[in-house]
């Protein structure tokens, strides 16, 4: 299965989609503009709630708690590291490769690659395809993906406006 996630440069509402192989709109990620924390819900097509990630506030780095289908599953704490996006997950899947340049792939907690993240060229805002090999765990990529890539967005807003 093949997802692709077209996020816009400049967003008011905090809302991007992720497409299907067709180019019909799959997901809807939507994330509170203002809030303590982030809080981000991600919709299927037909706007039902398939997750809710909600960060945790009162660390020295970010921490996530992830609830697919109104039960709490799993927490994301972002690893202090100087170099390097880095990200510890509750579940045991692991993350590897290039968070920042999202170029990643996304392990499960048997060491098996379920997921393949990889940025498109050329496109206006960010455009990434997401290769899910295990269709079963698609919530858990989705949340996982949703949640860094929101990190990363956030450290780089911050760090630009500095």
């Amino acid at each position: 299965m093949k997802l692709f996630v077209k996020e816009k440069l400049f967003s008011i509402h905090n809302r991007y989609y992720i497409y299907n192989e067709n180019d019909e709109i799959a997901y809807e990620i939507e994330s509170k503009a203002i809030s303590i924390g982030d809080k981000t819900t991600i919709y299927d097509k037909n706007h039902n709630i398939v997750a809710y990630i909600e960060q945790e506030w009162f660390h020295f780095m970010p921490h996530y708690n992830v609830y697919i289908e109104n039960n709490y599953e799993y927490q994301i704490k972002k690893k202090f590291n100087m170099f390097k996006n880095d990200y510890e997950l509750s579940n045991s899947y692991k993350v590897e490769g290039s968070i920042l340049n999202l170029n990643f792939t996304i392990i499960n907690n048997f060491g098996k690659e379920i997921a393949i993240v990889n940025r498109k060229f050329l496109s206006i805002g960010d455009k990434y395809q997401i290769e899910i090999l295990d269709e079963k765990d698609v919530n858990t990529i989705l949340t996982i993906i949703v949640a860094i890539t929101n990190d990363v967005d956030r450290s780089q807003a911050n760090s630009s406006s500095s």
